[in-house]
């Protein structure tokens, strides 16, 4: 997918045109006097964005925690409270 730059009066202008785009590319930054200010994005492919950094950040939250030597829970013993 393509990644498209404008600026805000363009947005500004063309909203509409742009609204309908967005689907069509990855991301679309919006500059302001030359500078990166904003992106917008499909809805979808923000809500999966923010869906894989989630599970980014529980997987390291997952291994931070097992070298500080907690146990992972497969490794606990089902039945048993006393492990606990």
């Amino acid at each position: 997918m393509a990644l498209k730059v404008i600026g805000t009066r363009q947005l500004r202008d063309e909203l509409a045109t742009v609204m309908d785009e967005v689907s069509e590319v990855s991301a679309i930054i919006v500059t302001h006097r030359g500078v990166g200010r904003a992106v917008l994005m499909d809805f979808e492919r923000y809500n999966g964005l923010i869906d894989r950094l989630e599970y980014l950040e529980d997987s390291i939250d997952a291994g931070e925690a097992t070298r500080e030597g907690a146990i992972p829970l497969g490794e606990l013993q089902s039945g048993s409270s006393s492990d606990l």
